[in-house]
């Protein structure tokens, strides 16, 4: 018999960046990704379409401008208008619905939090995971009806972005339209040394809590400025 091993891609991010590293300026893709792994809440599919798009020497700011502009002109097609997008800092929210300053956060400010809601934690909750805790719970049902972009993510959310000029935020949006979540973007990390290190700490993480540690993605690395 012969058997085939097919790949199904979660994103086509990494591709499409190392298209950018070969020198492209300005791309996009529509494809299919799949996600297995992940608690969906009843509201997306684990397959589904995927838009993603980048332009070379533009910032988190200039790609909201875009998502904000592409999302009214697909409601005016349906006979639909869509209200000017707000823009809410995460530090902002969690100020207001929290009552704590990202500025200070520490793991331990975060558990202490939770303990103050009420909101349930685990032995084995990283920062990240107190984060999202406090976030599902008190900021994300409180976004509203009205599109809204959620901007500049604790550096333990910055993923692929770049930190804001403090050094405490990463770059990175992620648009709310009656309280869901429908796209991510960031300005591009292109430091190879600084990605290489979230990527080591990333795997280390995985290893410490027992899930896949996933290979480094060495040529992406390469394509990167050093």
């Amino acid at each position: 018999g012969v058997g085939v091993v097919c790949g199904l891609i979660t994103s086509p991010e990494y591709s499409m960046k190392k298209l950018l590293g070969s020198g492209m300026q300005k791309i996009f893709t529509i494809t299919k990704v799949f996600r297995n792994r992940e608690e969906f809440g009843g509201t997306h599919n684990p397959e589904f379409s995927m838009l993603e798009w980048y332009v070379q020497g533009e910032g988190y700011q200039a790609c909201m401008d875009e998502t904000e502009a592409l999302l009214k002109a697909l409601a005016r097609v349906f006979k639909k208008t869509l209200p000017d997008f707000e823009r809410s800092r995460v530090r902002d929210l969690f100020l207001e619905k929290v009552g704590i300053d990202l500025d200070q956060e520490s793991k331990q400010l975060l558990s202490d939090a939770c303990d103050r809601l009420n909101i349930h934690t685990d032995p084995s909750d990283t920062e990240s995971d107190l984060f999202y805790r406090l976030f599902l719970e008190k900021v994300e049902p409180f976004l509203g009806k009205h599109p809204v972009f959620v901007y500049d993510y604790p550096k333990h959310q910055a993923a692929l972005s770049r930190m804001t000029e403090d050094g405490l935020y990463g770059e990175r949006f992620e648009l709310y339209l009656n309280g869901l979540e429908l796209c991510n973007g960031f300005t591009e990390l292109t430091d190879a040394k600084e990605q290489k290190r979230r990527f080591e700490e990333e795997a280390n993480e995985r290893r410490d809590l027992g899930k896949i540690v996933f290979p480094i993605d060495e040529e992406l690395l390469r394509l990167l400025p050093s």
